[in-house]
């Protein structure tokens, strides 16, 4: 009997399958959730690109510097958020900023803007990542130092030979102020909370983040 028992192979496929199944679920489900955190991503980067696209090609830097407070980029953010699809807009905030180079490195913030919306499209006013408005060290931030080459135009000379980030004072005629010279740049960026289908215990929320700079077509 025990012979015969030892010999025996019948359901033993079925055994086998019973045993790999939980492996093999967890590697299809896994994938999927992968996938779908980079798909998510990638649409992160459609929309900041359209973001400050839209704005490079539609609104003058010169105009937004000479009247910050009555400029509206709402628009501009509900049309970016579109490309979310099929992801929820809910979950995303939209964020946007026109800086003024004084540096290799540093930027003015001349004007910010951020926002979120829920399903049925109703607005919400948020605070920006950078901060825009009267001039000192808050309002000056880094840029990434490959972005603007050695000897740029973009980077304004002082004539007395200072930083321009850290002229906070008001100009003379040997000192250039920040914010008064300088190439523009726009900043689109769009956050999202990530809630994947399945969790496997873990983190149910994971955030994404994805940001543009852009130089403007106008002036």
């Amino acid at each position: 009997m025990l012979r015969r028992l030892a010999r025996e192979t019948n359901a033993s496929v079925i055994l086998e399958f019973a045993i790999a199944l939980p492996l093999l679920l967890t590697l299809y489900i896994g994938s999927y959730t992968v996938t779908d955190l980079i798909a998510c991503n990638r649409k992160l980067g459609v929309a900041a690109r359209t973001l400050a696209d839209l704005l490079a090609r539609g609104q003058s830097p010169g105009a937004i510097t000479a009247s910050p407070s009555t400029f509206n980029a709402t628009s501009y953010m509900n049309a970016a958020v579109i490309t979310l699809t099929p992801y929820g807009v809910a979950r995303a905030t939209e964020d946007v900023a026109l800086l003024r180079i004084c540096d290799a490195t540093h930027a003015y913030v001349v004007w910010s803007q951020a926002q979120t919306q829920d399903g049925a499209g109703t607005v919400t006013a948020t605070t920006p990542t950078e901060t825009a408005g009267k001039l000192s060290a808050a309002s000056v931030v880094p840029i990434p130092s490959t972005l603007i080459p050695a000897g740029s135009p973009f980077i304004p000379v002082s004539p007395d030979g200072s930083n321009v980030c850290t002229n906070y004072a008001a100009s003379t005629s040997t000192t250039t102020q920040v914010g008064t010279a300088g190439g523009y740049m726009y900043i689109g960026q769009v956050s999202y909370t990530y809630m994947p289908s399945y969790t496997y215990g873990f983190t149910s929320v994971i955030p994404l983040s994805y940001y543009v700079y852009m130089v403007p077509r106008l002036t």
